[in-house]
């Protein structure tokens, strides 16, 4: 196959390559989403032309006959917090897809003890005949993807030292290399602290959650005891989302899955909410006032651009809202300005009137 060729069959094949990156970046969020494993980014690449006439020279150079059947064609990477999700994501793919190449030397246990700086768990895959894909993905059985998994940590390393050896024409020299050297071990570290620390805050939020299931109302707000809150509430909640539904509200429910627990402990914190006492009594207060509370939200997003029908937030948590901010005047609710500030700006946060200015709700 002579170059020209080669390039225009690049050209011809590279809309399918990029359809089918588009394709894996979706699939792999659902999986992990599906998974409950967090993950900072997804990154998705279609190999370049000038980085694939590389690769092609390299090959003609050593003498050897040009295939197309590359497996680096396209790639993804994968970027998440913490070590242990960099494993487990690595068993997923192996669960999910045909391997035909994985980097044993990524773990430590496989390096010298004198050997620091890595890029990532490295894969190289196709889809599995065993696993039912998404139809719009089986079309690209046959092709063969790299896959890179890193920690946030190791990205940055891995960032910097590409930016630091690789894209220079100079030698650098072994003083500076020892320098980066030292620094990829501190990097490696930092991982190891992050899952330390990690596992340090993981069993502060068993020690509330089992506090909670014995009664203690002190304890703190964390993913687990809110679930748990969620789960043994459901009752209160079917009455509450009934009750909306009788007056007109039409989506009320609250998803208790990963990301939405995320969501509310994000929602909670802002609103001051810091107790599971605090929580218990929030939502006693809205069994106890929902009717007088619910028409008034349902008036006055009646009257406003956002229509009941398309509402896009769970009215359940606007009780609990209304409630804690204690609005007085149900007229003055500016709605948008509300939503602006629980789902916008991650570091805004909503004024609650001190004690001693609180008044009943209008009746």
């Amino acid at each position: 196959m002579k170059v020209f060729e080669i390039i225009a069959e690049y050209q011809n094949r590279y809309p399918l390559n990029k359809e089918f990156s588009e394709k894996l970046k979706l699939l792999f969020e659902r999986l992990l989403i599906a998974h409950n494993i967090s993950f900072l980014q997804i990154e998705t690449r279609v190999k370049s032309l000038p980085s694939f006439l590389d690769k092609v020279y390299r090959v003609l150079s050593a003498g050897k006959e040009f295939s197309y059947n590359c497996t680096d064609l396209v790639g993804i990477r994968l970027i998440t917090y913490y070590l242990e999700d960099v494993y487990q994501i690595g068993e997923l793919i192996e669960q999910t897809f045909k391997v035909h190449y994985k980097n044993l030397e990524y773990d430590s246990l496989n390096r010298s003890p004198d050997q620091f700086g890595y890029s990532s768990l490295h894969f190289k895959v196709s889809l599995s005949p065993e696993y039912n894909y998404p139809l719009d993905v089986q079309k690209f059985k046959n092709n063969v993807f790299e896959i890179q998994i890193r920690t946030v940590a190791q990205h940055a390393w891995a960032t910097i030292d590409h930016k630091l050896r690789y894209k220079t024409t100079e030698k650098i020299p072994k003083l500076i290399l020892r320098q980066i050297f030292q620094l990829s071990a501190l990097f490696e570290l930092a991982d190891i602290q992050f899952s330390n620390i990690k596992k340090q805050l993981e069993a502060q939020a068993s020690d509330d959650l089992k506090r909670y299931q014995a009664g203690d109302l002190s304890a703190k707000i964390n993913a687990l005891t809110l679930g748990y809150f969620l789960k043994t509430h459901q009752t209160t909640i079917d009455v509450l989302v009934k009750e909306a539904k009788r007056i007109g509200f039409n989506e009320t429910s609250i998803q208790q899955d990963p990301n939405t627990i995320r969501y509310l402990l994000i929602l909670f914190k802002r609103l001051g909410i810091e107790s599971m006492a605090e929580l218990e009594q929030l939502f006693d207060e809205a069994l106890q006032k929902k009717e007088i509370i619910l028409k008034n939200i349902y008036r006055i997003i009646s009257n406003s651009s956002y229509a009941p029908i398309d509402y896009p937030f769970p009215v359940i948590l606007l009780i609990l809202i209304t409630l804690r901010l204690k609005i007085i005047d149900f007229d003055a609710i500016d709605v948008q300005e509300i939503i602006l500030k629980l789902m916008g700006n991650p570091e805004a946060s909503l004024d609650v009137p001190p004690a001693d200015q609180a008044l009943p709700i209008q009746q």
